[in-house]
């Protein structure tokens, strides 16, 4: 069966959807028709991370209901939303944090990472990017490389997840970077 795609409130864009409604009643429709799986895994995290913080129960109705406001609260709040109020739910870290102040840089991926990554989100990246750089020796003068980095950023915020490059080397105690002799992203 194809993945079923769909305009999912939270994050904005067409992502693939749940299977099935995740429970019965009128909410768990609303969820199934507009909340993609990406938002409701997000939920998950956001929903243990709330039990364990306030220490809620599924054994009491009081807290069950709590969650449910929530749950409903979370997933329907566009990401845009929450970042004009100056935090955001984080992609990254899986956490309510500071938003950043504006837009990374301009363009779709810019405003996507505004409305969904936090600033120790972005810091994270940051980090990445100079470890991707510094392995790959890529020059941003150069359109392949800057292509190249974009791509590695859009996977490291919402895709798998970025990965370290399979000859990647972490830094030793005395400094030195790892990777050494990395080839060049392929050119076309």
């Amino acid at each position: 069966m194809a993945d079923r795609t769909v305009r999912c409130a939270k994050l904005g864009l067409d992502l693939p959807g749940l299977e099935q409604p995740p429970f019965p009643g009128d909410l768990g429709r609303r969820i199934f028709e507009s909340v993609s799986r990406r938002a409701w895994d997000l939920w998950q995290e956001r929903a243990a991370a709330l039990m364990s913080e306030r220490g809620l129960s599924m054994g009491r109705p009081e807290d069950r209901k709590l969650l449910l406001q929530e749950m409903e609260r979370f997933l329907f709040t566009p990401a845009a939303a929450e970042a004009a109020e100056g935090t955001v739910f984080c992609v990254k870290t899986g956490k309510r944090l500071p938003a950043l102040k504006k837009p990374p840089f301009p363009g779709p991926l810019g405003q996507r990472i505004f409305e969904n990554v936090s600033e120790p989100g972005w810091k994270l990246w940051e980090e990445q990017s100079t470890i991707i750089m510094n392995h790959y020796n890529l020059s941003m003068a150069d359109p392949e490389a800057r292509r190249f980095l974009m791509k590695q950023m859009e996977e490291f915020f919402f895709g798998e997840g970025s990965r370290m490059p399979e000859d990647w080397v972490p830094p030793t105690a005395a400094g030195k970077a790892g990777g050494k002799g990395a080839p060049a992203p392929q050119r076309k």
